[in-house]
């Protein structure tokens, strides 16, 4: 009777001892379960980088040397279109924005500038267009096949002042009378006209001599004919030979308005 007893006694001291063992695991296992549910915390979430500046003052408008050289010896917007390909870049003030590439001053493109290897890329928004990679050296930009330098004035979108300010501006004499075009499209001393715009793109009808447009702004003006003699700029009339009255397919000069000798 003793024995069983203590064999009882032993049985209920051991269910108590697993009982208790039991419960330490479960308060353990929920106590781990709280500890995760702590930590899984989503992380702030990062704040957007700002476009990387270019290491260049990039921002503004690049002209082919090919075009301007010829420019300069020809001193004909006409005669100097199609020196090269690419006749001008519109480079944005930081990477990852916009850029322009410009064909012979009569179509272009845009595309994302991003730096590659040692120098830069203009990269087609389209699949399979072109890119245009070029390195920055010396203050110019420098292509494959070409250098671009900077024009100071930016000038506005489709209106760059490019020959205004390779070829017009500066200080001329007529006939004793201080005239000057301005790199930015003024002028002054030349009858009643205060606007100037040299025309550089002559892909089309009715362009078969330089032009310039005068006038008091863009929507007040005409179109006249120019060439440079030297450090004359002569001024003409344009005579249109095969039109409708309304377009004209074929200008030539005619009637001479102005001779200007160029100061400087």
């Amino acid at each position: 009777m003793f024995s069983r007893i203590k064999i009882l006694a032993a049985l209920l001291a051991l269910t108590v001892f697993l009982g208790c063992n039991e419960k330490k695991k479960d308060e353990e296992g929920t106590e781990s379960e709280i500890k995760i549910e702590n930590t899984n915390v989503k992380p702030k979430a990062p704040r957007p980088e700002k476009a990387a500046a270019t290491n260049f003052t990039g921002d503004g408008v690049w002209v082919s040397k090919k075009y301007t050289d010829k420019l300069l010896a020809t001193k004909s917007p006409k005669k100097s279109q199609d020196a090269t390909p690419i006749t001008m870049m519109i480079l944005p003030n930081a990477l990852h924005k916009d850029a322009t590439v410009v064909l012979e001053f009569h179509e272009g493109g845009t595309g994302k500038l991003v730096k590659k290897n040692n120098g830069y890329e203009i990269q087609s928004k389209k699949e399979d267009g072109p890119s245009h990679a070029f390195q920055y050296v010396k203050g110019g930009l420098k292509t494959k096949n070409d250098e671009f330098i900077k024009l100071k004035f930016k000038g506005n979108k489709n209106d760059y002042k490019v020959a205004e300010q390779l070829l017009f501006a500066g200080k001329y004499d007529l006939d004793g009378k201080q005239v000057e075009f301005t790199p930015n499209g003024k002028v002054t001393g030349l009858d009643s006209f205060s606007y100037y715009s040299v025309l550089i793109d002559y892909y089309d009808a009715g362009m078969q001599v330089d032009q310039i447009r005068l006038g008091k702004s863009y929507e007040d003006s005409e179109l006249y004919g120019f060439k440079f003699k030297n450090d004359k700029l002569l001024i003409y009339e344009l005579k249109c030979t095969d039109g409708d009255g309304k377009y004209c397919n074929v200008v030539k000069y005619g009637k001479r308005l102005y001779k200007l000798e160029k100061k400087n």
